[in-house]
C-alpha cells in the first residue's frame, strides 16, 4: 500500500509504473508458457506415463514417480498475484510446502532459463522443499537411473548431481531432498526384504552419498508397502540416522491407515481390517524422522465426505500424537489414473485440502499449528486453477 500524501504527479508515475510492471510480468508468462508447452509435448512423446513393473507389484502401492515436467506450465499465475507477490518480497514469504519432483526432472536435462522461472513459481507459492526422486532399489540390491530406471546409478550419476546444482544456482533456499524408494517385497525367497541387513546398509551408504556428495540438503525415504508396525522399518531409519548424523535432515513417507478404527469413516469390503499403524509406532517412526509425509491418496474412499473424513483423521491422528519437533505435511493428490484404490474424482486436490482443515478444526487451537504444510503430488501440468484452488484453499485460510 503507498502512502498517503505527495503531489498528484506522483502517483500518477506510480500508477504508471505499477501498469508497466504488470504488463511486463504478463507477457513474460505468456512467453514462459508457450515455452514449457513445447518442452511437456516433448516429455510426453516418451511415454513417461507407462507403468514401471515394480508398479504393477502391489494393488497397494503409491505411484509416487508420476509428476511429469508439463506441471513446470502452471508453475505460472496470473500477472496480477504475481505482481502483488513480488510487492510483498520473496524473501517475506514463509516456504513450508513441499512439490514431488519425479525422474523427468532429475534426469531431463533441463536449462537454466526453465529452472530458473519454476524456482521462482515455487518461492511464490510458498513451497520450499522439494522431494527429488534419485533412485529405487532393485530386486538385485542394485541402485538404478535414468529417465525410464533402467540404467546403474553410478552410470548417471552426473545428472543427477548436475540437476542439483542447477536448482541451488538458480534459487537457494529451495531445500533439495533425495527421494530413495525401496520396495520392501521385492525378494526372490520369501517375498520379505526389510529385515535384510544388507539393504539397511546400502540404504544407509546412499543416503549419505546423497547428502555427503551430491548435495542433497536431506533424504527422504519411501519404502513400501508397509501397511503394519515393523520393527524392521525402525532399525532401518536408526540405521540411516547413524549414516547421515543429526545434522542431515531425514524425511519418511509413511504409510496411510486404509482401515483406521474411526466410526465416523466407512468399513471398507476390500482392505482387511487392522490395515493400520498403531499410535506407538507413529510415534516411535516421528521419534526417528525429521519430517513425516503422509501420501492422502490411494484410500479406496468412493465418497467425497467419506474421503474428507479419511485425510481428517490422519491429521488429526498424527498432530495429536506429536511429541518432538518433527515436521508434519500432509501430501495431496492431483492426478488421473484410476484404480480400485483411486478415483481421481473423489481423491481431489479440493478434496483433500478440505480434509486437511476438517482435521485441523479437530485440533485443540494450540496444537494446529504442529501441522506444518502441504506436498503436492501430481501426474501431470497443475493448471491455473490447480494452484489457485491451492492458494485459496491453503494459503490464503
Amino acid at each position: 500500500m503507498f502512502m498517503s500524501g505527495g503531489s498528484v504527479t506522483e502517483k500518477s508515475l506510480l500508477a504508471r509504473g505499477l501498469r508497466v510492471m504488470l504488463a511486463q510480468l504478463s507477457a513474460l508468462g505468456s512467453r514462459f508458457r508457450a515455452a514449457l508447452r513445447q518442452a511437456s509435448t516433448g516429455m510426453r512423446d516418451r511415454g513417461h506415463l507407462q507403468p514401471r513393473p515394480a508398479e504393477r507389484l502391489s494393488a497397494f502401492s503409491a505411484r509416487r514417480n508420476r509428476l511429469k515436467i508439463g506441471a513446470a506450465a502452471a508453475f505460472v499465475v496470473g500477472g496480477a498475484v504475481v505482481a502483488s507477490l513480488a510487492l510483498r518480497g520473496p524473501a517475506a514469504l514463509p516456504l513450508n510446502n513441499a512439490i514431488w519432483l519425479d525422474r523427468d526432472w532429475t534426469y531431463g536435462d533441463l536449462d537454466d532459463d526453465i529452472l530458473r522461472e519454476v524456482s521462482e513459481r515455487f518461492i511464490e507459492n510458498q513451497i520450499g522443499t522439494a522431494y527429488v526422486y534419485v533412485s529405487s532399489l532393485g530386486m538385485d540390491n542394485q541402485w538404478s537411473g535414468g529417465s525410464q530406471g533402467n540404467r546403474g546409478f553410478q552410470e548417471t550419476r552426473p545428472l543427477v548431481e548436475e540437476f542439483a546444482e542447477a536448482v541451488k544456482r538458480q534459487n537457494d533456499r529451495l531445500r533439495l531432498y533425495g527421494w530413495i524408494e525401496v520396495w520392501t517385497h521385492l525378494d526372490k525367497r520369501d517375498g520379505y526384504r526389510l529385515d535384510d541387513d544388507e539393504l539397511h546398509r546400502r540404504v544407509a551408504d546412499f543416503s549419505r552419498l546423497l547428502a555427503g556428495e551430491i548435495g542433497f540438503d536431506g533424504v527422504l525415504l519411501d519404502v513400501k508397502p508397509l501397511f503394519r508396525d515393523s520393527n524392521d522399518f525402525i532399525r532401518l531409519l536408526r540405521r540411516v540416522r547413524s549414516a547421515l548424523g543429526s545434522e542431515v535432515p531425514i524425511a519418511v513417507a509413511v504409510a496411510a491407515d486404509l482401515q483406521p478404527e474411526d466410526p465416523r469413516l466407512r468399513a471398507l469390503e476390500t482392505v482387511a481390517p487392522g490395515t493400520m499403524w498403531s499410535s506407538s509406532f507413529k510415534k516411535q517412526v516421528m521419534v526417528s524422522a525429521d519430517e513425516i509425509v503422509l501420501p492422502m491418496y490411494q484410500s479406496y474412499r468412493q465418497s467425497p465426505r467419506d474421503y474428507v473424513n479419511w485425510v481428517a483423521y490422519h491429521v488429526e491422528a498424527y498432530v495429536n500424537e506429536l511429541e518432538t519437533s518433527t515436521k508434519v505435511l500432509v501430501s495431496i493428490p492431483n492426478y488421473g489414473g484410476a484404480s480400485p484404490a483411486h478415483n481421481p474424482a473423489i481423491e481431489t486436490m479440493e478434496n483433500a485440502l478440505a480434509g486437511v482443515r476438517e482435521g485441523l478444526s479437530r485440533l485443540e487451537e494450540d496444537k494446529r499449528a504442529r501441522l506444518t504444510g502441504i506436498a503436492i503430488y501430481s501426474d501431470g501440468a497443475l493448471r491455473p486453477s490447480d494452484w489457485s484452488a491451492f492458494r485459496e484453499s491453503w494459503l490464503q485460510r
